[in-house]
Protein backbone atom coordinates (compact mmCIF):
# COMPACT_ATOMS: atom_id res chain seq x y z
CA UNK A 1 0.00 0.00 0.00
CA UNK A 2 1.68 3.22 -1.08
CA UNK A 3 1.26 6.60 0.57
CA UNK A 4 -1.03 7.97 -2.17
CA UNK A 5 -3.42 5.06 -1.82
CA UNK A 6 -3.28 5.34 1.96
CA UNK A 7 -4.23 9.02 1.87
CA UNK A 8 -7.11 8.38 -0.52
CA UNK A 9 -8.26 5.50 1.63
CA UNK A 10 -8.20 7.56 4.81
CA UNK A 11 -10.08 10.43 3.17
CA UNK A 12 -12.69 8.00 1.83
CA UNK A 13 -12.98 6.41 5.27
CA UNK A 14 -13.51 9.73 7.05
CA UNK A 15 -16.00 10.87 4.39
CA UNK A 16 -17.99 7.63 4.81
CA UNK A 17 -18.27 8.18 8.56
CA UNK A 18 -19.36 11.79 8.10
CA UNK A 19 -21.98 10.60 5.60
CA UNK A 20 -23.32 8.02 8.07
CA UNK A 21 -23.33 10.70 10.75
CA UNK A 22 -25.49 12.95 8.56
CA UNK A 23 -27.85 10.10 7.66
CA UNK A 24 -28.92 9.34 11.23
CA UNK A 25 -30.73 12.65 11.94
CA UNK A 26 -32.47 12.38 8.56
CA UNK A 27 -33.70 8.89 9.48
CA UNK A 28 -34.78 10.16 12.90
CA UNK A 29 -36.77 12.93 11.19
CA UNK A 30 -38.32 10.63 8.58
CA UNK A 31 -39.49 8.09 11.15
CA UNK A 32 -41.89 10.75 12.49
CA UNK A 33 -44.01 10.24 9.36
CA UNK A 34 -43.12 6.77 8.09
CA UNK A 35 -43.44 3.36 9.71
CA UNK A 36 -40.33 1.26 10.26
CA UNK A 37 -40.99 -0.98 7.19
CA UNK A 38 -41.80 2.05 5.03
CA UNK A 39 -38.63 3.91 5.92
CA UNK A 40 -36.50 0.78 5.62
CA UNK A 41 -37.71 0.23 2.06
CA UNK A 42 -37.36 3.89 1.12
CA UNK A 43 -33.86 4.52 2.45
CA UNK A 44 -32.33 1.28 1.16
CA UNK A 45 -34.30 1.50 -2.09
CA UNK A 46 -33.17 5.06 -2.80
CA UNK A 47 -29.58 4.13 -2.00
CA UNK A 48 -29.74 1.13 -4.33
CA UNK A 49 -31.37 3.22 -7.08
CA UNK A 50 -28.56 5.80 -6.89
CA UNK A 51 -25.87 3.14 -7.29
CA UNK A 52 -27.83 1.38 -10.07
CA UNK A 53 -28.20 4.65 -12.01
CA UNK A 54 -24.47 5.30 -11.67
CA UNK A 55 -23.67 1.86 -13.07
CA UNK A 56 -26.17 2.31 -15.91
CA UNK A 57 -24.42 5.55 -16.89
CA UNK A 58 -21.08 3.75 -16.83
CA UNK A 59 -22.67 0.97 -18.95
CA UNK A 60 -20.36 -1.86 -17.96
CA UNK A 61 -20.80 -5.44 -16.87
CA UNK A 62 -21.32 -6.01 -13.14
CA UNK A 63 -19.44 -8.80 -11.41
CA UNK A 64 -19.47 -9.64 -7.70
CA UNK A 65 -19.66 -12.58 -5.33
CA UNK A 66 -23.26 -13.30 -4.39
CA UNK A 67 -22.14 -15.00 -1.16
CA UNK A 68 -20.26 -11.92 0.02
CA UNK A 69 -23.00 -9.55 -1.17
CA UNK A 70 -25.58 -11.65 0.70
CA UNK A 71 -23.57 -11.54 3.94
CA UNK A 72 -22.85 -7.81 3.68
CA UNK A 73 -26.33 -6.83 2.51
CA UNK A 74 -28.13 -8.71 5.27
CA UNK A 75 -25.84 -7.29 7.96
CA UNK A 76 -25.79 -3.73 6.64
CA UNK A 77 -28.01 -2.15 5.50
CA UNK A 78 -30.40 -5.05 6.22
CA UNK A 79 -30.53 -5.79 9.93
CA UNK A 80 -28.52 -2.74 10.98
CA UNK A 81 -31.03 -0.34 9.40
CA UNK A 82 -34.03 -2.37 10.53
CA UNK A 83 -32.90 -2.25 14.15
CA UNK A 84 -31.80 1.37 13.78
CA UNK A 85 -35.25 2.41 12.52
CA UNK A 86 -36.93 0.53 15.37
CA UNK A 87 -34.62 2.42 17.69
CA UNK A 88 -35.48 5.82 16.21
CA UNK A 89 -39.18 4.98 16.42
CA UNK A 90 -38.67 4.52 20.16
CA UNK A 91 -35.86 6.95 20.97
CA UNK A 92 -33.86 10.02 20.07
CA UNK A 93 -30.97 10.58 17.71
CA UNK A 94 -28.67 11.39 20.67
CA UNK A 95 -29.41 8.11 22.42
CA UNK A 96 -29.16 6.18 19.18
CA UNK A 97 -25.79 7.56 18.17
CA UNK A 98 -24.28 7.10 21.62
CA UNK A 99 -25.47 3.49 21.91
CA UNK A 100 -24.60 2.57 18.30
CA UNK A 101 -21.08 3.97 18.72
CA UNK A 102 -20.37 0.84 20.78
CA UNK A 103 -19.99 -0.88 17.41
CA UNK A 104 -16.22 -0.44 17.84
CA UNK A 105 -16.26 -2.37 21.11
CA UNK A 106 -18.29 -5.17 19.58
CA UNK A 107 -15.79 -5.35 16.69
CA UNK A 108 -13.02 -5.96 19.22
CA UNK A 109 -15.04 -8.49 21.23
CA UNK A 110 -16.23 -10.46 18.18
CA UNK A 111 -12.74 -10.35 16.70
CA UNK A 112 -11.34 -11.85 19.91
CA UNK A 113 -14.01 -14.55 20.13
CA UNK A 114 -14.04 -15.73 16.51
CA UNK A 115 -10.86 -14.44 14.88
CA UNK A 116 -8.59 -15.08 17.89
CA UNK A 117 -7.49 -11.44 17.87
CA UNK A 118 -5.85 -10.30 21.09
CA UNK A 119 -7.40 -7.61 23.25
CA UNK A 120 -4.76 -5.56 25.04
CA UNK A 121 -5.26 -4.21 28.53
CA UNK A 122 -5.77 -0.72 27.04
CA UNK A 123 -8.52 -1.93 24.70
CA UNK A 124 -10.16 -4.00 27.45
CA UNK A 125 -10.20 -0.97 29.74
CA UNK A 126 -11.65 1.24 26.99
CA UNK A 127 -14.43 -1.30 26.36
CA UNK A 128 -15.39 -1.40 30.04
CA UNK A 129 -15.27 2.40 30.35
CA UNK A 130 -17.17 2.81 27.08
CA UNK A 131 -20.04 0.59 28.18
CA UNK A 132 -20.05 2.42 31.52
CA UNK A 133 -20.53 5.64 29.52
CA UNK A 134 -23.48 4.08 27.69
CA UNK A 135 -25.03 3.07 31.02
CA UNK A 136 -24.73 6.67 32.21
CA UNK A 137 -26.13 8.05 28.93
CA UNK A 138 -29.16 5.76 29.09
CA UNK A 139 -29.71 5.97 32.85
CA UNK A 140 -32.69 8.30 32.44
CA UNK A 141 -34.36 6.41 29.60
CA UNK A 142 -37.42 5.32 31.58
CA UNK A 143 -38.14 8.83 32.86
CA UNK A 144 -37.14 10.86 29.79
CA UNK A 145 -40.50 10.54 28.06
CA UNK A 146 -38.86 10.34 24.62
CA UNK A 147 -36.75 7.18 24.93
CA UNK A 148 -37.59 3.64 26.02
CA UNK A 149 -35.70 0.40 26.52
CA UNK A 150 -37.01 -1.13 23.31
CA UNK A 151 -35.21 1.66 21.48
CA UNK A 152 -32.00 1.13 23.44
CA UNK A 153 -32.15 -2.62 22.78
CA UNK A 154 -32.73 -2.03 19.06
CA UNK A 155 -29.82 0.42 18.87
CA UNK A 156 -27.61 -2.18 20.59
CA UNK A 157 -28.68 -4.84 18.08
CA UNK A 158 -27.88 -2.41 15.26
CA UNK A 159 -24.38 -1.89 16.69
CA UNK A 160 -23.77 -5.64 16.83
CA UNK A 161 -24.94 -6.15 13.22
CA UNK A 162 -22.79 -3.22 12.07
CA UNK A 163 -19.74 -4.64 13.86
CA UNK A 164 -20.17 -7.96 12.06
CA UNK A 165 -20.39 -6.01 8.80
CA UNK A 166 -17.08 -4.25 9.51
CA UNK A 167 -15.32 -7.56 10.06
CA UNK A 168 -16.80 -9.25 6.98
CA UNK A 169 -16.08 -6.22 4.77
CA UNK A 170 -12.49 -6.01 5.95
CA UNK A 171 -11.85 -9.70 5.18
CA UNK A 172 -13.68 -10.08 1.87
CA UNK A 173 -14.27 -6.67 0.25
CA UNK A 174 -10.77 -6.48 -1.24
CA UNK A 175 -11.51 -9.44 -3.51
CA UNK A 176 -14.32 -7.60 -5.34
CA UNK A 177 -14.70 -4.37 -7.28
CA UNK A 178 -16.08 -1.79 -4.86
CA UNK A 179 -18.97 -0.41 -6.94
CA UNK A 180 -20.07 -3.87 -8.08
CA UNK A 181 -20.04 -5.23 -4.55
CA UNK A 182 -22.00 -2.26 -3.20
CA UNK A 183 -24.56 -2.81 -5.98
CA UNK A 184 -24.94 -6.45 -4.92
CA UNK A 185 -24.99 -5.53 -1.24
CA UNK A 186 -27.72 -2.92 -1.68
CA UNK A 187 -29.67 -5.23 -3.99
CA UNK A 188 -29.72 -7.81 -1.20
CA UNK A 189 -30.63 -5.08 1.29
CA UNK A 190 -33.50 -3.92 -0.94
CA UNK A 191 -34.86 -7.46 -1.29
CA UNK A 192 -34.63 -7.81 2.48
CA UNK A 193 -36.55 -4.53 2.93
CA UNK A 194 -39.23 -5.66 0.44
CA UNK A 195 -39.68 -8.92 2.35
CA UNK A 196 -40.04 -7.04 5.64
CA UNK A 197 -42.50 -4.64 3.99
CA UNK A 198 -44.65 -7.48 2.62
CA UNK A 199 -44.49 -9.67 5.73
CA UNK A 200 -45.73 -6.81 7.91
CA UNK A 201 -48.63 -6.06 5.53
CA UNK A 202 -47.32 -2.54 5.05
CA UNK A 203 -48.42 -0.14 2.33
CA UNK A 204 -48.15 3.50 1.26
CA UNK A 205 -51.84 4.37 1.45
CA UNK A 206 -50.90 7.36 3.57
CA UNK A 207 -48.38 8.70 1.02
CA UNK A 208 -50.48 11.73 0.03
CA UNK A 209 -50.77 12.79 3.66
CA UNK A 210 -47.02 12.86 4.32
CA UNK A 211 -45.36 16.27 4.10
CA UNK A 212 -42.60 16.79 1.55
CA UNK A 213 -39.95 17.41 4.22
CA UNK A 214 -40.31 13.80 5.40
CA UNK A 215 -39.96 12.45 1.87
CA UNK A 216 -36.83 14.57 1.42
CA UNK A 217 -35.48 13.28 4.73
CA UNK A 218 -36.10 9.67 3.63
CA UNK A 219 -34.32 10.25 0.30
CA UNK A 220 -31.34 11.93 1.96
CA UNK A 221 -31.24 9.17 4.57
CA UNK A 222 -30.87 6.68 1.72
CA UNK A 223 -28.20 8.69 -0.11
CA UNK A 224 -26.12 9.57 2.94
CA UNK A 225 -26.84 6.32 4.76
CA UNK A 226 -26.54 3.77 1.95
CA UNK A 227 -25.26 4.81 -1.47
CA UNK A 228 -22.47 7.25 -0.59
CA UNK A 229 -20.96 5.72 2.59
CA UNK A 230 -20.97 2.11 1.37
CA UNK A 231 -19.09 3.07 -1.78
CA UNK A 232 -16.57 5.05 0.25
CA UNK A 233 -16.24 2.55 3.10
CA UNK A 234 -15.81 -0.52 0.91
CA UNK A 235 -13.19 1.37 -1.10
CA UNK A 236 -11.40 2.48 2.07
CA UNK A 237 -11.53 -0.98 3.66
CA UNK A 238 -9.26 -2.31 0.91
CA UNK A 239 -6.65 0.38 1.57
CA UNK A 240 -6.49 1.01 5.31
CA UNK A 241 -6.13 -1.30 8.35
CA UNK A 242 -9.11 -2.08 10.55
CA UNK A 243 -7.78 0.07 13.39
CA UNK A 244 -8.27 3.19 11.26
CA UNK A 245 -11.87 2.16 10.56
CA UNK A 246 -12.47 1.85 14.29
CA UNK A 247 -10.89 5.24 15.00
CA UNK A 248 -12.88 6.98 12.25
CA UNK A 249 -16.13 5.68 13.74
CA UNK A 250 -15.67 8.34 16.43
CA UNK A 251 -16.85 10.90 13.87
CA UNK A 252 -20.35 9.41 13.52
CA UNK A 253 -21.82 10.39 16.92
CA UNK A 254 -20.13 13.81 16.84
CA UNK A 255 -21.39 14.66 13.35
CA UNK A 256 -24.78 13.05 13.91
CA UNK A 257 -25.58 14.72 17.23
CA UNK A 258 -24.35 18.09 15.98
CA UNK A 259 -26.32 17.88 12.74
CA UNK A 260 -29.34 16.53 14.60
CA UNK A 261 -29.32 19.64 16.78
CA UNK A 262 -29.22 21.80 13.63
CA UNK A 263 -32.28 19.95 12.31
CA UNK A 264 -34.10 20.54 15.57
CA UNK A 265 -33.96 16.91 16.64
CA UNK A 266 -32.92 17.92 20.15
CA UNK A 267 -29.65 18.09 22.02
CA UNK A 268 -28.27 15.60 24.56
CA UNK A 269 -29.33 16.07 28.16
CA UNK A 270 -26.49 16.81 30.63
CA UNK A 271 -26.42 13.13 31.67
CA UNK A 272 -26.36 12.02 28.02
CA UNK A 273 -23.60 14.50 27.28
CA UNK A 274 -21.46 13.14 30.13
CA UNK A 275 -22.08 9.53 29.10
CA UNK A 276 -21.50 10.33 25.43
CA UNK A 277 -18.23 12.11 26.21
CA UNK A 278 -17.03 9.08 28.18
CA UNK A 279 -17.92 6.82 25.23
CA UNK A 280 -16.14 9.00 22.66
CA UNK A 281 -13.02 9.34 24.82
CA UNK A 282 -12.93 5.60 25.45
CA UNK A 283 -13.31 5.01 21.71
CA UNK A 284 -10.37 7.27 21.05
CA UNK A 285 -8.16 5.67 23.68
CA UNK A 286 -9.09 2.15 22.61
CA UNK A 287 -8.60 2.65 18.88
CA UNK A 288 -5.75 5.15 18.57
CA UNK A 289 -2.54 3.86 17.05
CA UNK A 290 0.30 3.24 19.47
Amino acid sequence: MNNALSKRGLLALIASMVSWGLANPFADLAIDAFSVPQLLLLEIGFGFAAVAIYLMIRARRIRFSWKIALALGLLEPGFTYLFGNIGYANGTVSTGLIVMSTEVFFVAIIGALFLKEKISLRIAASIVVGFFGVIIATSQVSSSGVDNWLGVSAFTAAAIAASLYVIVARIYAKDNKVVDLVFGQLLVGTIFAVLIFISTNSNFNNASEIESKYWIAAVLSGLFGAAIPFLLFNYASTLVPTRYSALALNAIPIVGIGFGAMLGRGIPSPIQAIGGLIVVLSLYVGTREK
